[in-house]
């Protein structure tokens, strides 16, 4: 076959057509038999053998949960991304050169918001009661609380909504 848009040569083979090793320039098919025979004999990532090794495909026995230490908790958006649903994605892995396919971790990247703006709102938002900001924003009265008292577990969609809060009711106060 040719490759229309660089014009180099290439040959398909299968599974069936030779067990002889390829030589560059062939691809290999996979039918969905593959895919689904790949998906089922993947090694678990959430558990562990019962010596706490790591889990294979052809781990067998009773299965250990595999021990977490948990670091500080903050939102972090979806609980889980579409773009795993594929499995793991090269572009969302840590180092993604070398992938151990037996453990499939990934590394969180969260959103930083600059502490001098949510400052900035915060002391705005502080000029008017939990109560107005609530039905202007439609953001819970206790969310408006824990940011106002400065914990900063605000989701950005929230954010936005009561700094668009915010600017309405300023602009209120001013035309009265």
């Amino acid at each position: 076959m040719v490759n229309i848009v660089s014009g180099e040569t290439f040959h398909i083979s299968d599974k069936n057509s030779s067990r002889l090793p390829k030589p560059p320039g062939w691809l290999s098919l996979r039918t969905m038999e593959d895919e689904v025979n790949r998906i089922l004999s993947r090694a678990e990532s959430k558990f562990c053998t019962p010596r706490g090794g790591v889990c294979t495909s052809r781990t067998v026995g009773l299965l250990a949960r595999r021990h977490i230490v948990a670091g500080e908790f903050h939102y972090i958006g979806k609980e889980a991304s579409t773009r795993w649903a594929g499995g793991p994605d090269p572009s969302m892995l840590a180092d993604a050169g070398v992938l151990d396919s037996a453990d499939e971790t990934c590394r969180e990247y969260e959103r930083v918001i600059d502490s001098k703006y949510l400052d900035q709102i915060r002391t705005e938002a502080k000029q008017f009661s939990t109560r107005s900001l609530s039905r202007q924003s439609g953001v819970a009265k206790c969310a408006i609380m824990n940011f106002k008292k400065g914990r900063n577990t605000i989701k950005p969609r929230t954010l936005r909504k009561l700094t668009k809060a915010i600017r309405d009711l300023q602009n209120k106060s001013k035309r009265n």
